[in-house]
């Protein structure tokens, strides 16, 4: 009896033995035998590779070309205007700010504007970016004209749109880098720091007028006042 608990004691011990063994082996792996693949369609793709070779295509490309004449859906839209002279004019004319435009859009604007323009047109639209007014730079970029200069403050909407899309003298195009949306909100977002600027000089400009008057006022009713003053003196 004796000796066959003695049995069983040992075959428990060595039991949980191999159960310890197999827990800290288990840890373990060696990088030159990465183990068993129970599904190796998972653990290796049978779809081909974005830039791989396929030959299921004639030039064996696996990225294959857009059919021609289309563009992705909701990317990037075409534009219906000439690089010319002429399509710069006709853009003025007939492009106008989309309806969904607001003051979130114009955020947004904001945000594109001082990734891609500030570094030229400066923050606030002076034309003094970093690359501009830079003394660190040996050779600064010519400074661009100002957004409330004559030419630009009354400039038509389309313009903008078209000068950002094509570019426009020493500024390069952006109809590659934005999509249509993203030139509307800089657009709009340009507009909103030149009403701002001409709203500040009418009102500037109102209290210099209404100060004018004030003083010629003054002085008048002073000039009345002496003339008055002498005419009393002259009779008496």
């Amino acid at each position: 009896m004796k000796k066959q608990i003695n049995t069983i004691i040992k075959n428990a011990w060595m039991f949980a033995a191999a159960i310890i063994i197999s827990l800290f082996s288990s840890c373990y792996y060696s990088n030159s035998s990465p183990g068993w693949e129970y599904m190796p369609d998972m653990a290796h793709s049978v779809a081909y590779e974005t830039y791989s070779s396929n030959p299921f295509f004639p030039d064996s490309m696996n990225a294959i070309q857009p059919v021609p004449h289309t563009i992705p859906r909701g990317v990037y839209m075409p534009f219906h205007y000439s690089p010319q002279q002429t399509g710069y004019d006709s853009a003025g004319v007939n492009l106008s700010f989309p309806t969904w435009l607001n003051d979130e859009e114009r955020e947004q604007g904001k945000h594109i504007y001082e990734i891609y323009c500030s570094v030229c047109h400066g923050k606030g639209g002076i034309g003094n970016g970093t690359i501009v007014e830079n003394p660190k730079i040996k050779n600064p970029f010519p400074p661009p004209p100002s957004y409330f200069s004559e030419n630009l403050i009354n400039l038509p909407v389309g313009k903008m749109y078209y000068s950002v899309y094509y570019g426009k003298n020493l500024m390069g195009p952006y109809g590659k880098i934005l999509n249509n949306n993203e030139i509307w909100k800089v657009v709009y977002y340009v507009k909103s720091l030149q009403q701002h600027h001409a709203d500040s000089t009418a009102t500037a400009g109102t209290a210099i007028a209404s100060a004018d008057t004030a003083v010629k006022s003054t002085a008048n009713n002073g000039g009345n006042a002496n003339a008055a003053s002498g005419d009393s003196a002259s009779k008496k």
